[in-house]
């Protein structure tokens, strides 16, 4: 690979005009720097960006800090990689534990701080991170992605509340009256759609709690659940749940012999890669994952650059959309 001192040898110039005519600092002469300009393409020359950003004390590589492997996190993380590879940067990426935040990012902080990134993105919900974040945004760029705008922070959220509110006016469409909403992990911006829905359509407030964390659980609790449901005085005619708890739903309510849809919908949440391959196949929320990454690293990019006019924290809301498959 040819070097600065190749280019100076070849073009008899010393390496400090080489040097300013390849940074187009510093006067060169157009004669000189046509001369550089050739040598270079020539030698096939390539300017060794790590050194360049130790001499500038400028790093070419954001750091993104996720709160899980989720697969929808793993959505974000590729989308973001795409953006900053398109913008000549590489990216870093560290994982938290959900259950545990304070103490796993406490201890990532020290080693992302060490290798100076231009930014970070940071996909996570806990307060104190959030709160770490304040500190971090005023010695660098920094966007999180968070289930609930942060005013004071960049951030970017998937608007799941108006995901749940406008599946439920469209089950309400379907000529659904008795519409259950069941609770699992991280569902409070959802029931909070549904239940803005149901009050504004004059529908009862049916709301279950389900299991709310171990995976494995939650389908066992859904079949638990639909044959509890099958066997009311008075039964639902939809339900809204995650993907995971609708799995166990389906189950359920096809041992109890219950039809779906035509005796009851089931409508998802998250649109994972189950939800096409149940029986019958899934209706359900998709998360824009992949959009949401690119508009986060967008918004990093903004800010590294100095191209957002807007100088003040912004929020920016990214709607779900419904993936209308058979089971509702």
């Amino acid at each position: 690979m040819a070097t600065l001192k190749d280019i100076a040898q070849a073009t008899g110039l010393s390496m400090n005009t080489v040097s300013r005519a390849i940074r187009g600092s510093g006067y060169v002469s157009l004669k000189t720097a046509e001369l550089v300009r050739k040598t270079v393409k020539e030698l096939d020359y390539h300017p060794n960006r790590a050194a360049q950003d130790l001499r500038r004390r400028k790093s070419r590589q954001i750091t993104v800090v996720a709160e899980s492997y989720d697969y929808l996190h793993i959505e974000k993380l590729a989308a973001i990689k795409e953006y900053a590879a398109n913008c000549g940067y590489t990216m870093g990426v560290h994982f938290t534990s959900e259950d545990y935040p304070q103490s796993t990012f406490a201890a990532l902080l020290p080693d992302i701080l060490e290798q100076n990134p231009a930014g970070l993105i940071i996909i996570a919900s806990s307060g104190f991170i959030i709160g770490k974040v304040r500190e971090l945004r005023k010695k660098m760029p920094c966007v999180m992605i968070t289930f609930d705008g942060v005013p004071d922070i960049d951030c970017v959220y998937i608007d799941r509340f108006g995901g749940v509110y406008d599946s439920i006016r469209y089950l309400y469409g379907k000529g659904r009256r008795r519409i259950v909403f069941c609770e699992t992990f991280r569902s409070r911006n959802r029931k909070l759609g549904y239940q803005k829905a149901v009050r504004e359509l004059g529908l009862p407030e049916l709301i279950i709690s389900g299991n709310l964390k171990s995976l494995p659980e939650i389908r066992k609790d859904g079949v638990r659940i639909a044959k509890e449901m099958a066997a009311w005085k008075n039964p639902p005619d939809a339900v809204q749940t995650s993907d995971y708890m609708a799995s166990g739903l389906l189950a359920g309510f096809a041992e109890a012999g219950i039809a779906v849809p035509q005796d009851i919908a089931v409508l998802g949440f998250d649109d994972r890669e189950l939800a096409g391959m149940l029986n019958p196949p899934l209706t359900t929320l998709a998360q824009p994952s992949a959009e949401v990454g690119r508009i986060s690293a967008q918004m990093l990019f903004e800010r590294i650059s100095g191209t957002q006019k807007n100088t003040s924290p912004e929020n920016i809301r990214v709607p779900m959309h419904l993936v209308i498959r058979n089971s509702a």
